[in-house]
This record gives structure tokens, sequence and C-alpha cells, in this order.
């Protein structure tokens, strides 16, 4: 660009010289009030009784008996968790990506189905199915047995909704690196006289362990710190987590928010060292699965295993849909007593919770204001740290989004205890802003990495270009990147739309009356409404987001045919 240029275009320089730094302190400024400041106000909290360190409170908390044994469940669900979703979504995801199973391209998006699905939804649909009085299958058996051989409210019985809700997060990770991998790896292995079963566990798996470990780290945290299980599966049969006692502490009287806020700092820290010790595992390590451009998988025949293959696929896709066909049923029935009765089928569940219940209306309401605003605002927060991260040249832009990304440690009802002590005083508390903000900080590292990839993608040449034509960085931005990504920006609206309306664990620290969420209202509902009412509302939130998706899909798909 000539200085006769420069001059007639002074925008093109956009604020990259003067006021970069200017600009880099204020995002990091934003940054540090919305994710660092709430955690800080959960140590100060947890380190201080008055004005002096409260080290025998901490001693108290950490020598409680029950708090002792909320730790030991909260480690034992996440392991347990962890190898089931593991187990699970690794042999799916090498049975769709490898193996010449049939019915894949119908399997396939099935597979993903638990990952829109509430989880708290899920829960109570296994209490249909497996609670000790009044479970389906309990009734089923009682003839045979002279006590109830399920029961759903156990250490047992809440890791086995979790492994099956977060299995496609192990099935997607798994999926793509199985997928790009490059077959003449395994065919040396074949050729050395290996097995396919050798060649799976010597040489596909071990080149897809950054994904599949990342994906174990993600689910492990993550179950940890779930509250939403635990409190429906866990509280019935006394057994509590971390989360659990959090919650507890907080909504007892009067609020102990020192103990919470301990044992909100401890679960914290056990997050992240576990977060931590997947970027130690993976930092210098290189698994080389795609050497060439020529490259494509090849499947693996699985001779007479190929329709067991599909039945395996399809029994866990049972475990899933199977307990919301019966809550299905369930919500038709006027009174549940652990079989469908013909006598009792009735719609006026459906009629209370759509007409008559205010929680249930408001939580509905609020959960759509919530979810559509707020992944909104997501969006377009994270494409501006994309690019300004990796579309200019500011000082500091890089240690952004590392910043960003603190919030993938820290669980849901951490962070909304953080929030709840950091802004009770303020005129926010009680709003649903507080509630959206939340939100926004929680899953801003999901909404950044899928920004940062979509930024990535687009090549530097098309924006230097219009740079060199004479557009400003705005412009190129607005006019050549924005468009080029926008069905990617799509399609994490919609990511971060269906993770805000099955969120639970920031809203239950943060809800006040009138700001209940859809999953708050569906577990006041529970409470002190029937088996039909709740299950009548839980299925209305699985269709409203099934429904969501389906339409955002819709309306993506001619966008991503045409780019």
């Amino acid at each position: 660009m000539t200085l006769a240029q420069t001059v007639a275009h002074p925008l093109r320089i956009p604020l990259l010289r003067g006021h970069g730094f200017l600009i880099v302190a204020i995002i990091y400024a934003g940054l540090a009030v919305s994710v660092i400041y709430p955690l800080l106000a959960v140590f100060v909290q947890a380190f201080s009784e008055g004005a002096g360190l409260s080290i025998e409170k901490i001693q108290e908390v950490f020598t409680t008996p029950n708090i002792i044994e909320a730790v030991f469940n909260t480690l034992i669900i996440s392991v347990l968790t962890v190898v089931m979703a593991g187990t699970i979504g690794v042999m799916l995801a090498w049975l769709v990506a490898r193996s010449n199973m049939p019915l894949k391209r119908i399997l396939d998006p099935l597979n993903m189905v638990p990952f829109y699905l509430s989880s708290v939804v899920g829960a109570l649909s296994w209490q249909v199915i497996a609670a000790p009085r009044a479970g389906l299958l309990n009734s089923l058996f009682a003839p045979f047995f002279d006590t109830p051989p399920f029961n759903v409210y156990s250490v047992g019985g809440i890791a086995l909704v979790l492994g099956l809700f977060y299995t496609p997060y192990v099935y997607l990770f798994t999926l793509g690196s199985l997928q790009s991998m490059d077959a003449s790896l395994e065919d040396s292995a074949r050729m050395s006289g290996a097995s396919k079963l050798q060649t799976a566990i010597r040489i596909t798996l071990p080149l897809s362990a950054p994904a599949i470990l990342s994906a174990c780290i993600l689910v492990f945290v993550t179950a940890a710190g779930i509250f939403g299980v635990p409190l429906v599966l866990g509280v019935p049969g006394s057994v509590h987590t971390l989360s659990t006692l959090i919650y507890r502490a907080i909504n007892e009287y009067p609020a102990d928010f020192a103990t919470a806020a301990i044992l909100s700092s401890a679960l914290f820290l056990f997050t992240a060292i576990f977060t931590v010790v997947q970027i130690m595992i993976l930092r210098g390590r290189r698994f080389t699965t795609v050497t060439g451009k020529g490259y494509r998988p090849r499947q693996v025949d699985l001779g007479r295993w190929r329709w067991p293959a599909v039945g395996v696929n399809t029994l866990y896709l049972l475990f899933v849909i199977g307990p919301f066909i019966a809550l299905l049923l369930v919500s038709f029935q006027d009174a549940w007593t652990g079989a469908f009765d013909w006598a009792r089928l009735t719609l006026a569940n459906y009629h209370k919770v759509i007409f008559v219940d205010a929680i249930a209306k408001r939580g509905l309401i609020n959960s759509l204001f919530i979810s559509t605003i707020g992944a909104t605002i997501a969006v377009a927060v994270c494409m501006l740290l994309a690019l300004v991260v990796h579309r200019t040249r500011l000082p500091g832009r890089e240690g952004l989004s590392h910043l960003a990304m603190v919030p993938v440690t820290v669980p849901g009802i951490v962070l909304g205890l953080g929030f709840l002590i950091a802004l009770i005083t303020t005129p926010i508390y009680g709003t649903l802003w507080i509630i959206m903000i939340a939100y926004i900080v929680h899953y801003l590292p999901t909404g950044l990495r899928n920004s940062e990839s979509l930024v990535q993608s687009v090549s530097r040449e098309l924006d230097e270009s219009a740079r060199m034509s004479g557009a400003t960085w705005r412009g190129a931005m607005w006019r050549i990147v924005v468009p080029l990504v926008a069905p990617g920006m799509v399609s994490m609206w919609l990511l971060l739309f269906v993770t805000y309306i099955r969120e639970v664990s920031s809203s239950m620290m943060l809800f006040t009356f009138g700001t209940e969420t859809i999953s708050i209202a569906l577990i006041q509902i529970m409470e002190y409404e029937p088996y039909g009412v709740s299950g009548a509302f839980g299925v209305l939130q699985t269709v409203l987001v099934l429904a969501c998706v389906a339409f955002i899909r819709q309306v993506s798909s001619p966008r991503q045919s045409n780019a």
C-alpha cells in the first residue's frame, strides 16, 4: 500500500498501531472480569471468614464423614462414567469409521442423539425404568425376586446414565481421528502377520490415542462436576457427590457460603489437575495418521460379524431411547404404578404443563430467551476473539485464547457459585442476564474452539488480497471471512443453543423466583408432581430440542450446500 493510498484511506490501518495495546487491554479486562473474578470470589470465600484465614473451617469440612463419602462417590462415578463412555464410544466409532457394518448411514446420526437430549430428562426416564418401587423393570421381575433387582438410586445407576449420555463425546472425537487415518499403517501390520483384532489394538487405537484421551478426560471432568443427574438419582438413595453437597450448603438456611466455597474450590482443583495432566501427556507427542494426499481409510471386513455389530450398536441406542419411550408412555398416565394401563390413559398431564403450571411456562419462555440471545452473543464474541487472535498482529493476542479457555476446567456449579458470590449484591442478580452470562462464560471454550477452526480454515490470502485492494481490516473480515464461515457459525449457534437449553448446573445456583429455566422447572415439577406430569414436561423439552435441531439444520443446509 502506497503512502497516497494510506492517506486517502486512513481507516485501512484498523487501530493496529496506535491503539493496539489498548484494544488488547480492554479484551483482557473483559475476560478477567467474566472468567477470573468469579473464581477468585470462590477462593476468597473459601479461605476467609471475617477478616482472617479460615484454615480451621477447611479442616472441619474435609473431616466430616458425609463429605469424605461424597468425594469418593464423585471419584467412583467419574471413573465408571469414563470406562463406560470410553468403551462404548470407541467401539461404535471404530465400527462406523473402519468396518463394513451395515446401516452405518442410519446409525451414525442416531449415535449422536444423546448429545442433544437433557441428562436430567434421561435421569427421569431411568427412574421410570429402574426405580426400586415403581420402576417398569422391577415391576416386570417382581414375581421372580423377593427384593427389587434394579436400583437406579445408586452410584452405579448415576454412572450408567452419565456413561450413556457422554458416549457421543468419545464417539465424536474418536470418529474424526479414525476417519483421517492412513490405511497403509494398518496394511503394514497386516502384512507382518497381525490379525484384524491385533491391528486394531496395536495400531489403530494407539494412533487415535490423543483424541480418545482428550475425550475421556473431558468426560471425566464433566462427570465430576455434573449436578442434575446426581440430584435426581442420588439424593433419593442418599448418594451425595461434591456438586450436590455444594447445592445443599447454599440451599439450606442460613446459607453456608464458606462450606460451599471450600467444596467448590476442591472440585475445581480436582478437575483442573486432570486437565493439566491431559496437556502434559499430549505435549510433545506426535501421532502421524495422515501421510499423503492420496490416503483413504480402508474398511475392515467383519464377515459373519457384520450384523452382530449392528446389534451391538442398536443395543446402545435401545438403552438410550428405550427409557424415553417408557417416559412417553408414563406421560399419558394419570397415575403410574409400574405398568402401563390403558384405563388410565389421559392428556391431562400435557394440558397442565402447557396451559396451567406457571413454573413450566416460565421455564420454557426463560430458556428460549436465554438460549436464543445467549447463543447469538456467544457466537459474536467468540468470532471476534478468533479474528483478533488469528487475523491481527496486536501485541499479546496469543494470551487471549489461553485465558478464554480457563472455563473448560471449571464445573458449571462452581462457576455458578462464583457468579453468585461476586454479583449477589448487584442489580443483575435475580435476572435472566446473570444466568445468560454464566452460560456464555462456561461454554466460551466450546465456542472459541469452533470459531478458531473456522477462521483458520479460510486462507489468509483472501483477506490479504482484499486489504491490498483497498479494503479496511473490518471490511475484509466482514465481506470475506465472515461470509465464508457463515455455515459453520450457524452450526456453532445450534450447538450453543442446544447446550444452553440443557444446562442445569450454573442456573441451579443463580435462579430465583421468576427466572427458572426449563431444566430447573423440570426438577421443581418432579418434587411436587407425579411421574405423569414430570414425564409430560420432560417429553416436551425433548421434542423442543429435537425440533430446534431439525429446523436449524434444515435452514442451514442450503447455505452449506452452496458454500
